[in-house]
């Protein structure tokens, strides 16, 4: 069985088992484990378990300082609930998103792996190609639809099965896929060569 250790958690326990029998003493070191969770948590939170954790590991702080200030044991009863409720959030939001690099699967966080959308592709595009062009998001900003103000003729941009980026033209549905660009170029580059390459079809047009 594969025992998993969560970044800053054992010291955090460590911590509040201490302020239970020393919480005067032990605050600011229970404060100061928080403070790092709370700085993992928050460097992750475009996710929203993270995020959520990230809210709970702030008031768990509070909590703890508002004690140490009001000295009384109701206060710091309720800082003790507290931080363990956000120590057992932030455990549970790593486990879920713990790398599976371990089992040989690879698992990025979301947002991680593909940092734009093929819509994005298209607008950037459409930015290049000048003020009277426009781009339209496809469903899931899997594709995006461009065309210039006035013109009959569109261009659709799309990932083949074989993940190849593409321009179809319409309504001739004229298919052609854009050369020398990958999902790891920059979307600069990728929007810079899909409007040389509408460009390019628009003179045979």
């Amino acid at each position: 069985m594969r025992v998993t250790i969560v970044p800053h958690a054992p010291e955090a326990r460590a911590a509040l088992g201490g302020y239970s029998t020393a919480p005067t003493r032990v605050a600011p070191l229970l404060a100061t484990r928080l403070t790092m969770m709370r700085q993992y948590a928050a460097s992750r939170n475009h996710v929203a378990a993270w995020a959520d954790t990230t809210q709970r590991m702030e008031e768990a702080i509070l909590a703890v300082c508002f004690a140490q200030v009001a000295r009384r044991r109701k206060y710091r009863r309720t800082a003790s609930s507290v931080a363990l409720d956000a120590i057992v959030a932030y455990e549970k939001a790593y486990v879920a998103f713990l790398s599976r690099a371990e089992e040989g699967h690879y698992h990025p966080e979301p947002g991680t792996e593909y940092p734009f959308a093929v819509s994005d592709i298209g607008r950037a595009a459409a930015d290049r190609l000048g003020k009277e062009w426009f781009a339209e998001s496809g469903s899931w900003g899997v594709r995006a639809y461009l065309q210039a103000d006035g013109e009959y003729v569109a261009y659709t941009l799309g990932v083949s099965d074989i993940g190849a980026l593409y321009i179809e033209t319409l309504p001739k549905a004229f298919r052609t896929e854009v050369a020398d660009v990958w999902p790891s170029s920059r979307l600069s580059d990728i929007a810079a060569r899909v409007a040389y390459s509408i460009r390019e079809l628009r003179k045979g047009d």
